[in-house]
């Protein structure tokens, strides 16, 4: 590239499997010598920031972008912090790049937030002077948020050694691997991650999702809920007014042969079975008024399922589309959204009625895709059980599966990510693991 320490870090491999984006994130050393020819291939980038990490005191004449749109210097180093400095505390490079990192927070933050703000259609070109070490500390943060692997992050980290041609120089000139990993080593150690890390330093959950997005590619435009059993836990106020019932009889409800492998109305073939059971007297009037009398009772304070006002919290902030795609009446979604004050969190609700067979059969969400106007593979679907699953993957679309309390994770296997709760995950994080597909369950 234009400089001897230039170079795009895309086509790395991350754990979402897919690489890195190209022409997405851009290191380098100083930009003040470069030649006519070089400038062309910079300008030829057309980046969307030119983050200089440079302080006051490095600056021997001004930056060759001073006064562009573009350009933002923002230094590493904390005068403040850097006061509080004791270089006999770090006779290690890695020892001084974990303190800095900590040292110098404040100024760390405005960095990423900047990157974080910039045009996500256009490239973030970060130098220093050399490009290695805060260059080198910034671009290894970002690489790790977005799962490329620890010896690869250390591999791009050590090139810079051999483009400046310091492999014989100073232990504090090279850029051992070692140096990088015992860095993200400790923020694994102090913070949780580079993740958490970044939360500390002030960013918020969807300027780290930004962060993260510039290198990994997110595809998602909507995200669409099942309702019974996923939004919100119908299911076991249901099954716990049917064993009501049969108490009330003086029966033990069998869950073994309860579900049905679909989504449709199995009330009066419930009814039936209870019938055969009580035998000669049983009153299927009385009976459903007396169950449907102890289920509203549990539903009074029934809200969504944890976690879930957050996803939707966030999907909104992304400007994400949010629907619903349920196998129930109109009547009865409504009803439980109207009583929650969550009828406008939703731009689509499709539901049972509007379609002419259930679930695992895709229909429902079929409709729910047109009327949102976004094809399957740009939709997540969030379900609870195996035939939720089954009908959105074969429209499709990205199937993550939160099962409810009757359902063993197993059973939802087949999809494409399995969670004990939506609290198990932030949808930032979510929509980063839809790039890729393969089952993975964190229900532990």
């Amino acid at each position: 590239m234009w400089s001897p320490n230039a170079r795009d870090v895309g086509g790395l491999p991350t754990g979402y499997g897919v690489p890195t984006r190209a022409r997405a994130l851009v290191r380098t050393d100083s930009l003040d010598a470069l030649d006519p020819a070089g400038w062309a291939e910079f300008e030829a980038l057309e980046a969307g920031l030119v983050l200089d990490l440079r302080s006051e005191w490095e600056l021997k004449q001004p930056h060759p972008l001073d006064g562009a749109p573009a350009y933002r210097r923002i230094p590493w180093i904390d005068p403040d912090g850097e006061a509080r400095r004791v270089p006999e505390n770090e006779p290690r490079l890695v020892d001084v790049y974990r303190n800095s990192l900590t040292r110098n927070a404040p100024h760390i933050g405005r960095i990423f937030t900047a990157i974080a703000a910039a045009p996500a259609d256009r490239p973030v070109v970060v130098h220093c002077k050399a490009g290695k070490d805060r260059t080198g500390l910034t671009v290894a943060l970002l690489l790790d948020l977005a799962g490329v692997p620890r010896e690869r992050i250390a591999a791009d980290y050590a090139v810079s050694e051999v483009n400046l041609g310091l492999q014989d120089g100073p232990e504090y000139s090279r850029t051992r691997p070692e140096t990088i990993l015992g860095s993200l080593e400790h923020l694994d150690e102090r913070f949780g991650g580079v993740r958490e890390y970044l939360a500390w330093l002030g960013l918020s959950s969807i300027e780290i999702h930004r962060l993260a997005t510039r290198l990994v590619p997110v595809r998602a435009e909507a995200i669409v809920f099942d309702f019974d059993g996923l939004l919100m836990d119908t299911e076991t106020t249901m099954v716990e007014s049917w064993r009501a019932e049969w108490a009330h009889h003086g029966l033990e409800l069998d869950l073994n042969s309860f579900w049905p492998g679909h989504g449709g109305d199995v009330t009066e073939d419930r009814y039936a079975v209870l019938a055969a059971a009580v035998g000669a007297g049983f009153d299927r009037t009385e009976s459903h008024a007396r169950r449907l009398a102890h289920r509203d009772r549990l539903h009074a304070s029934l809200d969504f399922r944890p976690g879930i006002r957050d996803w939707i919290a966030t999907a909104r902030s992304l400007e994400l589309q949010v629907a619903i795609a349920s196998s129930s009446p109109r009547a009865w979604v409504l009803g439980h959204l109207e009583r929650v004050g969550a009828v406008e969190l939703f731009d689509q609700i499709v539901t049972g009625d509007e379609v002419a067979t259930h679930k695992p059969d895709p229909a429902i969400y079929e409709l729910a895709l047109r009327r949102l106007g976004v094809p399957g593979a740009a939709a997540v679907a969030v379900e609870d059980t195996a035939h939720g699953v089954a009908a959105a993957q074969a429209a499709g679309m990205y199937a993550v599966a939160v099962p409810n309390p009757f359902v063993p994770p197993a059973a939802v296997a087949a999809a494409d990510l399995v969670l004990g709760s939506a609290d198990d995950l932030l949808l930032t994080e979510l929509l980063v693991s839809a790039g890729s597909k393969g089952s993975t369950s964190v229900t532990e």
